[in-house]
């Protein structure tokens, strides 16, 4: 194998074994298993195409570089790398003599995002960690879980990828707001980026960056990997076509967020969705009414389109559904209660064990009455867990409860899910929110929206949460 290796590293196939292979743009990428270590490392390289045309790049970067000078001069603003690729890839035929296959790898150099650009747009990645200067990148891969890299970004790269996410999330990060919590999202890659400096931290650099898959999992994908079963997941969508407020809790990485993309996409279209993120993490794939805000991230909660404001004047712009998003801080809470208390339903996403751990961090942490959270009925809550088999992260539904009337949480076992599925009636005792119009709902409606989940006990899941 004689491509370029982004990394500077050639593959030894006598001291490691390849256990995976797949191509994407570009490059070409390798999984080997280190017999020493047993560790899983990620190799991405240019494809043959690509390298042939490699002695060219320096010519083809000055090209674009003078291009895209002319461009940014006539915008009169900074330029999102987005609009920086969409421009080049509407005019590369016509103006510049840049092999259309070259177009990302030569725009990536020109922004000097080289190394860090090739696992961005591999979308078989689902975060990319970097811990300082002095170390090489390591990521999480959907199906082979923690691998290392030799991948090492020089000072130069860091500050240049940070200096791009700073600039279009218009973020100044200095030594007085060390912390910069941040999207960066392009037609070719959707990322939430956490950038921490000194003295927040002892090194000079910390990277996380978690991506987005451009094809999201959907309820279907879930089920088959079993992430969800089926009842779970035909009981979750009968819950958020009938306005049923829905808040996902768990650790960090436990899918939250692409459980909540999946059931977004079964909120009717001809509901108003208003999404109200501090990043945008949720997807734009829902078809029907949908209007997305970005508020932006404070770490001092000092900004002035906070989520609570914004949730004050929600009611002068008609929402059916409303999107919260991740809520972290005092004021997304107060955002939150504010929202259900007034009848709208929502659904979001919680670090956090489980309800019973929230309901005690809302009354003692942030002083928030209890009593008030009895207005957010009908709503509940589903619980997510992450465990580690062998290098691979494992998502699963752990338990879905019900805030009752009085304020309590009742757990759903899978007994009472399946009695609900066969005999939905409000009077059936196995559903205690009155509200829900279990009436007016033909279950069967809600299967043929799932119409082609397979579940195969006898293979392994290709895919998580």
């Amino acid at each position: 194998m004689n491509y370029q290796s982004i990394s500077n590293y050639s593959i030894d196939q006598y001291e490691k074994m390849v256990i995976d292979s797949y191509s994407f743009h570009c490059y070409i990428v390798s999984i080997v298993k280190v017999p020493q270590t047993k560790e899983f490392e990620y190799q991405v390289q240019y494809n043959p195409l690509t390298y042939n045309h490699l002695k060219n790049f320096s010519r083809y970067e000055k090209e674009i570089k003078i291009y895209l000078k002319e461009f940014v001069l006539g915008q009169k603003d900074f330029c999102t790398f987005n609009q920086l690729y969409n421009y080049l890839s509407a005019d590369i035929s016509s103006h510049l003599e840049l092999p259309e296959q070259l177009l990302i790898p030569v725009l990536l150099r020109a922004l000097d995002l080289e190394k860090i650009g090739s696992v961005l747009i591999d979308d078989q990645i689902d975060e990319i960690y970097l811990d300082s200067s002095k170390k090489n990148l390591y990521i999480d891969h959907s199906r082979h879980g923690r691998c290392t890299t030799s991948i090492k970004l020089k000072k130069e790269e860091i500050e240049s990828f940070i200096y791009r996410v700073a600039l279009e999330n218009d973020f100044s990060l200095n030594k007085s707001n060390p912390t910069m919590k941040s999207d960066f999202v392009s037609s070719l890659f959707h990322t939430r980026v956490t950038v921490d400096i000194p003295p927040l931290i002892i090194e000079d650099f910390h990277i996380d960056i978690r991506k987005f898959r451009s094809q999201k999992l959907r309820i279907s994908d879930l089920v088959n990997n079993g992430s969800i079963t089926l009842n779970q997941a035909i009981l979750l969508v009968f819950l958020i076509q009938n306005q049923v407020s829905i808040s996902i809790i768990g650790p960090p990485n436990s899918g939250k967020t692409t459980l909540q993309n999946a059931l977004i996409e079964y909120i009717p279209p001809h509901f108003r969705l208003l999404s109200v993120e501090d990043v945008l993490e949720t997807t734009e794939t829902r078809q029907g009414n949908t209007v997305r805000f970005r508020l932006g991230y404070d770490p001092q909660e000092k900004m002035v389109f906070s989520k609570s404001l914004e949730i004050q004047k929600i009611l002068h712009r008609s929402p059916d559904f409303i999107n919260l998003g991740e809520l972290s801080t005092k004021d997304n809470f107060t955002a939150f209660l504010n929202v259900l208390s007034v009848g709208i339903p929502s659904i979001q996403t919680i670090h956090g064990r489980n309800p019973e751990y929230l309901f005690i961090r809302l009354k003692d942490i942030y002083e928030i009455p209890l009593g008030l959270l009895k207005t957010s009925f009908p709503h509940v809550f589903i619980e997510l867990n992450v465990s580690w088999i062998k290098n691979v992260k494992k998502r699963t539904i752990m338990r879905i409860a019900e805030l009752t009337k009085e304020g309590k949480i009742e757990t759903l076992s899978e007994k009472n899910i399946e009695s609900f599925l066969s005999y939905p009636s409000s009077e059936s005792g196995i559903f205690t929110l009155d509200s829900l119009i279990v009436n007016q709902i033909d279950i069967n409606d809600v299967i043929d929206n799932l119409k082609g989940i397979t579940i195969d006990l006898g293979q392994e899941a290709s895919s998580e949460i």
